[in-house]
């Protein structure tokens, strides 16, 4: 599942253009870094757009900090930012209000019914003013507030940031719960704690501060002491932001979804029962113009042992209609209306009958660019979706929105029963970008969610890796795919330096040969589960793997007890 129809260039300039009165906090749509993009495909013509992400590391924030990962996660997610000069600045002080409003961003308050007065001190015009009454209505400012005001640009203390996690975290308990924990919960979690400091912990906040220390959401330093009233940090915010994320979301599961093509070094069945969902890459869109169109299949000779193995593992499995617009006319095609229904007929009967045991069908279609192609694709799968009946699921494959113009995101996710993002080949030859750095697959995500609802939604993961060798006279040459087995076993040779790269989450590999020196880009099983824990963060139904007989068992492995 790629979208190797397109030809796209870009042309990449970066540069700072916001400020934030937090520094911490994304407002009034300001972002950190502008990205041009310009895509030109052959068949369309060409067209510029530009979308916002931030692809560059901060200057004072290095990958060895031990609060990196949690910057750059959340940077990627969109809930912080940097400064005009390309700092973070991590040892500055946070402000109560810029802490109310990240906490908002990672646990959204629920009201809990009680009057809250409004602190005297916050006007309605100010930034933080949702976020504040959002928190406050939920009953998690009651500790802040002395006096009728919050002053909330006062430096917030990490005591104060201890008691307000905790109410947020335990505002899904039963009531039962809570009151067990501040009468005697509590106490065991101190003796475990043993901070050196402890005495100097409010007495009537001791129980929260507790709390937050028994679900890892905040620890001591080296020397055993909590440090109640040190004023939290930047670099300390967003270790804490991080930590509340992941305790919310890691333990629950998502649904795996994985495309089976007959390609791939691990070609191992047995997999199939970890799966929700197999999907058969077995289908090509045949257009035949003037209104006709149709399937054509290429099941492989094991077609029997494969579903058979998909059964015994009560997978569901689906077929995938593979069209782009160079190899199956996908443009002209959309645009004929009258063979529509031909189409959707082929694809009724070939997921129906017993020797067809299809719970769905997948439509992957890609390289719509033009905007007039939006509303006959809205169409067309409005007349699958009802030839297909109730008893057959419709999932839509779609790409990125920056540049493909074609996809009705809204439309779609009215449609379809499932949506798979393939939040992917990013990749560009001359600035080596590779193919799925985690700023932009949150970018992606992000705005797919403002139009296709996350239960429907599945985050798209593509195993694969990305070369650039440079010869000895400096030619470069580019391997947009090269293959996984010879690139993991580059990986275990002892001259391959190997690093995970922030901002981009992504494997970074370098080595030299009698060839040249080289670079790639690797989607291993460590970024593979950093993708995991995005569709999580954002609430997605699943994650969607390109494709099963790529990954690794290693990444099977991450794949099935992460998701």
């Amino acid at each position: 599942m790629n979208m190797a129809g397109c030809f796209i260039f870009l042309i990449i300039q970066i540069f700072i253009m916001f400020k934030g009165e937090s520094g911490i906090v994304k407002m009034k749509g300001k972002v950190a870094w502008l990205l041009l993009l310009v895509v030109s495909l052959l068949a369309n013509g060409s067209q510029a757009l530009a979308y916002e992400v931030q692809l560059k590391p901060y200057k004072d924030v290095t990958e060895q900090d031990w609060a990196g990962e949690s910057i750059y996660r959340l940077m990627s997610y969109g809930v912080i930012s940097g400064y005009e000069d390309g700092t973070y600045r991590p040892d500055s002080k946070l402000t109560r209000e810029a802490f109310i409003k990240l906490l908002v961003s990672a646990i959204p308050p629920k009201t809990d019914g009680k009057r809250h007065d409004f602190p005297k001190d916050v006007a309605s015009s100010r930034w933080s003013h949702a976020a504040i009454k959002q928190a406050l209505e939920a009953g998690w400012l009651d500790t802040l507030i002395a006096y009728g005001k919050l002053n909330p640009g006062e430096g917030i203390r990490r005591e104060e940031v201890a008691v307000l996690s905790a109410y947020a975290f335990m505002q899904d308990a039963a009531e039962t719960e809570i009151a067990l924990w501040l009468t005697e919960g509590w106490l065991a979690a101190r003796e475990r704690a043993a901070f050196r400091d402890a005495d100097a912990i409010e007495q009537a906040l001791a129980p929260y501060v507790y709390k937050a220390f028994a679900d890892n959401l905040m620890q001591g330093d080296v020397e055993g002491r909590f440090l109640p009233d040190k004023p939290l940090n930047r670099r300390e915010a967003a270790k804490i932001i991080d930590r509340i994320i992941q305790q919310r979301t890691g333990s629950q599961t998502i649904e795996v979804a994985a495309f089976y093509a007959a390609g791939g070094p691990y070609k191992k069945h047995d997999r199939m029962a970890d799966a929700d969902e197999i999907i058969f890459d077995w289908a090509k869109l045949a257009y035949n113009g003037n209104g006709e169109a149709g399937l054509t299949l290429a099941e492989p000779q094991d077609r029997a042992q494969v579903l058979d193995s998909a059964a015994a593992g009560q997978t569901k499995a689906s077929l995938m209609v593979f069209g782009n617009t160079l190899a199956q006319q996908l443009g002209e095609f959309v645009m004929d209306k009258p063979a529509h229904q031909a189409f959707a007929k082929a694809i009724s009967a070939a997921v129906a009958g017993p020797q067809a045991p299809y719970g769905g069908v997948v439509i992957d279609f890609e390289g719509l660019v033009s905007s007039e192609h939006k509303e006959a694709f809205g169409d067309l799968l409005l007349t699958v979706k009802k030839e297909l009946g109730s008893g057959k699921e419709l999932t839509v494959a779609v790409p990125p929105a920056y540049y493909y113009a074609g996809y009705d995101y809204k439309r779609i996710g009215e449609i379809a029963d499932k949506v798979v993002l393939m939040a992917y080949d990013f990749t560009h030859e001359a600035s080596r970008l590779p193919s799925a750095p985690l700023p932009l697959a949150a970018d992606a995500l992000r705005m797919a969610l403002r139009d296709i609802p996350a239960d429907k939604l599945l985050l798209g993961i593509s195993k694969q890796a990305n070369q650039w060798s440079t010869k000895e006279d400096g030619t470069v040459e580019f391997f947009r795919s090269p293959a996984i087995a010879a690139v993991e076993s580059r990986l275990a040779d002892s001259g391959t330096s190997s690093v995970k790269h922030l901002p981009y989450f992504l494997n970074h590999m370098t080595f030299k040969d009698v060839r040249g020196s080289h670079e790639l880009w690797y989607e291993d099983s460590e970024s593979v589960a950093e993708k995991i824990r995005l569709a999580k963060a954002f609430g997605l139904r699943g994650v969607a793997v390109w494709q099963i007989n790529q990954l690794t068992d290693e990444d099977w492995r991450v794949i099935t007890t992460q998701a």
